[in-house]
C-alpha cells in the first residue's frame, strides 16, 4: 500500500499513527524531505530504521527515491510518502492534512491528487463536515515528543484521529477496524 500525506501543516500525529498502524502488518517506508523525522534515527543520520521501519529523509522525488536508498517498491509491504510538491504514482490513499482554508497553490495541487481524505486538525474549533476532525491537544504533542526522544511508537492520545485511520485503512489492510483501532492503541513492541 502506498499512502501519501499532504499539507502545510505539522503532520506528524498523522505519520507517527500510520507508522504505528502499518509496522504492524509489515515492512514500511516513509519518505520525507521533514527534517523533523530525523530524531527517529541515530543522530546525524538521515537513513535509517526504526524497527521495521525504514525512514529516509531526503529531497529526492518520489520517483528518484528507492534509486537513493537502494531499494524498490517491492521492499516494503507499506510505503508512506510525506509530500509537498510531487505526486508518486499508483498511491492507495491520499490524505490531506488541514488546518484552516487552503491557499491557491493548495487547492491547486489538491486538484492534482484527485480523490483525498482530509484530517483536519481543529486549530480553529471548527470541525469539516467529511473529514477526520481532531483536536491537537496538548497531550497529542507531548506524546509526539515522546516518540521522538525515546524512539518508540506510543499511540497518539486522539480517539478521533484514531478512529479515522482504523475506519479509512481496515479494508485495505484486511482486517477489522476494531482490530485496527486496538493496534493504533496498543503500546510499542519493537
Amino acid at each position: 500500500m502506498q499512502i501519501g500525506v499532504y499539507g502545510y501543516t505539522d503532520k506528524r500525529p498523522v505519520i507517527y499513527a500510520l507508522m504505528k498502524l502499518l509496522q504492524t502488518t509489515g515492512d514500511v517506508a516513509l519518505f520525507s524531505n521533514n527534517r523533523h523525522y530525523k530524531r527517529l534515527l541515530e543522530e546525524g543520520e538521515s537513513q535509517g530504521h526504526m524497527a521495521n521501519i525504514m525512514i529516509a529523509i531526503s529531497d529526492a522525488t518520489p520517483d528518484e527515491i528507492f534509486k537513493e536508498v537502494g531499494y524498490t517498491p517491492d521492499d516494503f509491504e507499506h510505503v508512506i510518502f510525506d509530500i509537498q510538491d510531487t505526486i508518486p504514482d499508483n498511491l492507495t490513499h491520499a490524505i490531506y492534512v488541514k488546518t484552516y482554508n487552503p491557499n491557491e497553490d493548495e487547492r491547486a495541487f489538491l486538484e492534482l491528487i484527485g480523490d483525498y481524505r482530509v484530517i483536519k486538525l481543529n486549530y480553529d474549533g471548527k470541525s469539516e463536515k467529511n473529514a477526520i476532525n481532531v483536536i491537537p491537544s496538548t497531550s497529542m504533542w507531548k506524546s509526539i515528543e515522546q516518540i521522538e526522544f525515546y524512539k518508540i511508537l506510543n499511540p497518539i492520545p486522539s480517539k478521533e484521529l484514531n478512529k479515522g485511520l482504523a475506519t479509512m485503512l481496515a479494508p485495505s489492510l484486511q482486517i477489522t477496524m476494531k482490530s485496527a483501532f486496538t493496534l493504533l492503541n496498543r503500546k510499542w513492541s519493537r
